[in-house]
């Protein structure tokens, strides 16, 4: 299937690493040599007290939160203050503290740094817009409907194409598109 909608409600809600919150993963990729997937899609709980964030040593991760308040993100080189819908890579073995300006949530995109990159960009979308085919393609919707061949997402979902060119509409869309390139091989 070249076309997946994940729908908001069919989500699989787990817990953080470090047990602090939870989760709720839209996708995974396939299995590097490790054992462990070259990327993951996920939505997590940040409510509205501090926390610290899991530990990924060899994982890239690009953050941004969707909820209505920002956070301040502190690795132990001062704190970065993140507003909401902008993207903010960083290093998963940097685990920051969390410190949100009030209840909110993020969207996390997550790649092994040795088997996948990635790029998260905030998009509006009305007019038609044609997927790279070489790899994966997911756009969570923040607003709107977006149509991809024959489905359709709404506020909340995620779209996710696999290595083919399909042509994408929105009608007062917006969201995140992200693109994962594999860049290494993997294990069926």
């Amino acid at each position: 299937m070249a076309v997946q909608v994940v729908r908001a409600g069919d989500r699989r809600r787990v817990p953080w690493r470090n047990g602090a919150g939870t989760t709720e993963e839209i996708a995974t990729g396939p299995c590097g040599g490790d054992g462990r997937p070259l990327w993951r899609l996920s939505l997590a709980d940040l409510g509205a007290d501090p926390s610290e964030f899991s530990a990924f040593p060899g994982i890239d991760r690009i953050f941004t939160v969707i909820g209505e308040h920002g956070v301040g993100l502190d690795t132990g080189r001062g704190p970065d203050s993140v507003d909401p819908w902008h993207p903010h890579p960083f290093a998963g073995e940097d685990a920051p503290r969390c410190e949100p300006q009030g209840t909110t949530r993020a969207f996390n995109v997550m790649t092994d740094r040795g088997g996948a990159t990635a790029t998260v960009t905030y998009l509006s979308l009305d007019t038609e817009f044609v997927t790279r085919p070489d790899g994966i393609t997911a756009l969570y919707v923040r607003s709107g409907t977006v149509h991809a061949a024959t489905e359709c997402a709404a506020t909340g979902d995620c779209i996710l194409i696999r290595d083919e060119a399909i042509t994408m509409r929105g009608t007062s869309a917006t969201g995140l598109l992200v693109h994962i390139r594999p860049t290494a091989p993997f294990l069926p």
